[in-house]
């Protein structure tokens, strides 16, 4: 059965971000993680990223990137109910704090992951594309964020072309019609529309 990807990112209230936790507290707290999670992250951050992904069709560590990136780290009931609380969330972001992206047959997040690598994911918060910021947490993570996502000169031609090899090559997009520069630019948008506005962010991955 085919599936679309979602990745959407929106300044929210600070306020609600910082009480969702909360509401959730009681839940009973048993913790899961994916099957050779801790191997494909050791794999992923000790060089991984760098392998050859594609030659010109997908390789195995392109293969096991995917699987890795979209069974998610680990979780507990709590965490599962957060992230349906944050999707809700969204609805409260105006259009000019607000930014969605989808892809057939696949993630955008990782799209995006893949073309930065794994030393400068490190930059940005979450798992593979979903965090929950309170506003003081947003101004933390900010320079961080800036330091990978605004590039400029050969560096972002690089990420630029490792998104576009990961789109076209592990989803169903139209040659030529996903956008990888707005995958760099809408989250920090996003981000400095919060910085600026005293606000929260949630972001969300999704299927549907």
């Amino acid at each position: 059965m085919s599936y679309t990807g979602v990745w959407s990112v929106g300044a929210v209230p600070d306020a609600e971000v910082v009480a969702l936790p909360r509401r959730f507290a009681h839940l009973e707290e048993t913790w899961t993680v994916p099957d050779n999670c801790a191997a494909d992250l050791g794999w992923w951050l000790g060089g991984g990223d760098r392998e050859p992904y594609f030659t010109p069709e997908p390789t195995p560590a392109a293969h096991r990137f995917a699987a890795f990136a979209r069974g998610g780290g680990p979780s507990a009931p709590a965490v599962v109910a957060m992230k349906g609380a944050a999707a809700d969330l969204l609805g409260r972001a105006t259009a000019d704090g607000l930014f969605s992206v989808a892809v057939r047959e696949g993630e955008p997040a990782t799209a995006l992951h893949h073309g930065l690598g794994a030393q400068e994911s490190a930059q940005l918060p979450g798992w593979f594309g979903d965090f929950l910021l309170t506003a003081d947490e947003v101004r933390a993570v900010l320079p961080g964020a800036e330091s990978v996502l605004a590039v400029a000169g050969p560096r972002r031609m690089e990420v630029v072309a490792r998104i576009d090899a990961w789109v076209y090559a592990m989803t169903d997009a139209p040659e030529g019609e996903f956008d990888a520069a707005g995958l760099l630019a809408g989250p920090l948008r996003v981000l400095r529309h919060a910085a600026a506005h005293g606000l929260g962010v949630v972001a969300v991955t999704g299927t549907y």
